[in-house]
């Protein structure tokens, strides 16, 4: 039988070894190119929604979200061969934000803690961008507004449905107002390799646009599930597309929807950068606002 001190050096020992088994998968050549086409994937996406978007801000119909982005790829002659490029290139992305995990390292174990969260937490929805792309991949087609006010209806059809649809607009709003904030304090440097000169100041210019204004969007989208859930009505909660129009709809909304697509286009072109530029080795947290 093992003794109550060997119990816990066993349980040391094979954290420290899965430790470094995921620093070294995420130091792998492979895992890191496919992590970089990944980027690239997710970047064409957000370029393809900002354009929607602007097309909707001229009058034009589409669906400003990932539904949307996906069926213009799908369309294109050779786009099922992209989409699962792609699919496979997102879940290469999740392997490599899952790893980033082991890379965080400093004094402060709070720190430590909140950055494994956040990259365990991108992991997932990278993980999800896949299978959504996936889905198109094999031919499968959806209207995500439709999708999202259904889903809002089930919830609101059940007890305590209310609670769990307004808990979604939390959540959804949180991780908004997280991107608001990683881009205003430039948070998302520490994702890159050190940039001198001008091309710092461009690819910060790029990040701080692309995170905030899809933040904005994504605490829009989640205001509007917490207005359905409080009027008992799943018309508002139609996901970013939804969102995006109802921008649209304000005074002025034009010019708003204007600049929040062109902020989505910044934020894919942000992407393109991380590509380029992935930090390489241990990602040293020192404060909440410092690399």
């Amino acid at each position: 039988m093992a003794s109550a001190e060997t119990v816990p050096q066993e349980s040391g020992r094979k954290r420290d070894e899965m430790k470094a088994a995921a620093r070294k998968a995420n130091r792998d050549p492979k895992v890191r190119g496919f992590g970089r086409a990944g980027l690239i994937a997710n970047g064409i996406i957000h370029v393809l929604i900002g354009g929607i978007a602007i097309g909707v801000a001229w009058g034009s119909k589409g669906e400003a979200d990932q539904s949307g982005a996906l069926r213009a790829v799908a369309d294109t002659p050779g786009g099922v061969f992209l989409l699962w490029a792609a699919t496979l290139a997102l879940f290469g992305l999740a392997l490599l934000q899952w790893t980033e995990a082991s890379q965080v390292e400093s004094a402060k174990r709070r720190l430590v803690l909140m950055r494994r969260m956040t990259n365990v937490a991108k992991a997932l929805g990278y993980a999800a961008i896949g299978v959504v792309v996936g889905f198109y991949a094999l031919g499968g087609r959806s209207d995500a507004s439709e999708t999202w006010q259904g889903f809002s209806k089930a919830l609101l059809g059940t007890p305590g449905g209310v609670f769990a649809l307004a808990a979604v607009g939390v959540l959804v709003g949180t991780v908004g107002g997280t991107l608001v904030f990683r881009g205003v304090t430039r948070n998302f440097r520490e994702e890159l390799e050190p940039l001198e000169g001008g091309l710092s100041w461009f690819v910060g210019a790029l990040g701080v646009a692309g995170h905030v204004a899809k933040g904005l969007a994504m605490v829009v989208t989640g205001a509007l599930f917490l207005a359905s859930a409080a009027f008992t009505d799943p018309g508002p909660a139609r996901g970013l597309d939804g969102a995006l129009k109802w921008v649209e709809s304000l005074p002025f909304g034009g010019a708003l929807l204007l600049t929040m697509a062109g902020g989505f286009i910044a934020y894919g072109c942000y992407l393109f950068a991380r590509a380029r530029f992935l930090r390489k080795g241990p990602m040293v947290v020192t404060s909440v606002n410092e690399r």
